[in-house]
């Protein structure tokens, strides 16, 4: 190879890794992704340190456990002056661009912060012809939040207020072809045409750096789907039929063994109607909606991933027809999962469930084996060390909280007998959790709550995580085991969490 290799990141939003045909989906229709992995690595177990958006990704840019780069909540930004994963490529001499949701900042910061990711920065016209740098990428094309939101601020935003301004009412839910459902009224077919869907705009950008990128480059792209709400355009929202979806599974009294707030709050004060959820993730319980509005609801969802994995295609099509594919390492993934329906909760919330922290992850390229697929331990914490160590860029001289994956590529295993996971709350202190994950145990302890919650599931007899095991006293010895292991070596904060800005 003449020169370092490129860096394709291909990331999604709240998209569970059983939703790809990759991962076993027999009903998914995402036949990009699906070749990327027949002809790369899949990670069948890898997982995210955070179920929530911003921590998470605070995480894939740093390669730090959020308790490290101060981003634990949404609302939140990373320590000012960390070097970042484009930020050491950029040193390098890489071109380094991203494109969609980059979620890195405060949706709602104040205005005199001028904040990018902000809404307030684009609404008091600071934005004119703003199009970086932003934490070490030196140029981004990004857009804001998901549905109606995405035409408040950012690039996309500013793109259809001067050349369509007349398809920013069409992402309202008033506008819907079809719905919302009266029991959720996160799901409807949205009247935005597919062509200049956000989505698809995304790919346009993308495509547009590939046509004037040099090697060696860095490009980002990252969609705001499938996050809900459920609104993807036609055709993709007529491509499933709701009553050929898999029912989610649930077991009865499943949520009777698990910490209180999961039954006695659910639903009340977790959502705010009329603003941004009151607590991460904005969980809510699916015994307030229709088994045919869940349906709806999933079949809604394949349907947007089904419309990003067509997206992607293009942009893989397009590094094809430039010759670049052999000499680009193209990696897939997603910032954390979603329940859609199973336990009987959907969204994401406090409770670590594999559901959550069990993403997809996919890379293909120089060094990376072909059509194979591992169990190694890896998480996000590993992307950064692993694609600056294949591009033989150092990182010497900052933390590091993961690891390069170089071993697992080469066959050998990777040396890491546990996980760490840790979910800090916006309001409610008492949920806050932290996580050991084994090869076949989940230990989470509630340290605030005075009630003595935990959870303890075994993976190998129960991998849908059904029947908490934490009160059981045939497994006391295991959980006090696993509970020693998380005390001795969950990391050490070494500084605060950033201050929270924003509620969101």
């Amino acid at each position: 190879m003449a020169h370092r290799p490129n860096i394709l990141i291909l990331c999604t939003d709240q998209q569970r890794a059983d939703s790809l045909g990759c991962y076993g989906n027999s009903i998914a229709k995402t036949p990009n992704i699906d070749a990327l992995a027949g002809r790369g690595l899949r990670f069948d177990n890898h997982f995210t340190p955070n179920q929530i958006c911003c921590p998470s990704r605070g995480t894939m840019i740093t390669g730090l456990y959020p308790r490290h780069h101060g981003m634990t909540t949404n609302g939140r930004t990373i320590h000012e002056g960390l070097p970042t994963l484009p930020s050491f490529l950029n040193n390098a001499g890489y071109d380094t661009h991203a494109v969609g949701k980059l979620h890195l900042q405060p949706i709602l910061a104040d205005k005199s912060l001028l904040y990018p990711e902000s809404l307030p920065f684009w609404k008091a016209g600071h934005s004119a012809n703003w199009t970086g740098p932003y934490f070490g990428y030196r140029t981004v094309d990004f857009m804001i939040g998901e549905s109606l939101l995405a035409t408040q601020g950012g690039h996309y935003a500013q793109w259809l207020k001067e050349h369509l301004p007349d398809v920013i009412p069409l992402y309202h839910p008033e506008a819907a072809l079809n719905g919302p459902l009266a029991d959720l009224n996160e799901a409807w077919t949205s009247a935005v045409p597919e062509d200049v869907h956000y989505n698809t705009w995304i790919a346009d950008r993308a495509i547009a750096f590939l046509e004037r990128a040099k090697p060696p480059f860095m490009l980002f792209v990252s969609t705001p789907d499938p996050h809900h709400p459920f609104s993807p355009p036609r055709p993709w929202a007529d491509l499933f039929d709701a009553t050929d979806m898999p029912i989610p599974k649930v077991t009865d009294g499943e949520l009777d063994l698990m910490p209180d707030y999961l039954s006695s709050r659910l639903g009340t004060d977790w959502i705010d109607n009329d603003s941004p959820p009151v607590e991460q993730g904005g969980m809510t319980m699916t015994d307030r909606i229709a088994p045919e509005s869940l349906a709806c609801a999933i079949a809604l969802t394949r349907g947007m991933e089904a419309q990003i994995d067509h997206q992607f295609g293009r942009v893989l099509a397009k590094l094809d027809n430039k010759g670049l594919t052999d000499e680009t390492i193209i990696l897939f993934t997603s910032d954390h999962g979603e329940f859609l329906g199973n336990h009987g909760l959907l969204h994401k919330g406090p409770p670590p469930y594999q559901d959550l922290i069990r993403v997809s992850f996919v890379m293909t390229g120089p060094f990376v084996p072909e059509g194979e697929a591992t169990m190694a331990p890896s998480c996000h914490l590993d992307i950064m060390p692993t694609l600056l160590d294949l591009c033989g860029v150092s990182n010497s001289g900052c933390r590091k909280d993961g690891v390069s994956l170089r071993s697992v590529f080469e066959g050998r295993s990777l040396e890491r007998q546990a996980r760490f996971l840790e979910f800090h709350p916006r309001i409610d202190n008492s949920v806050y959790n932290h996580s050991i994950v084994t090869k076949d145990w989940r230990l989470t302890l509630y340290p605030n709550c005075e009630d003595g919650w935990g959870e303890l599931f075994d993976l190998k007899d129960d991998p849908g995580e059904h029947r908490n095991l934490f009160n059981d006293t045939k497994h006391r010895k295991i959980r006090d085991h696993l509970a020693e292991q998380l005390t001795l070596n969950f990391p050490a904060r070494q500084e605060a969490g950033t201050e929270l800005i924003a509620k969101w």
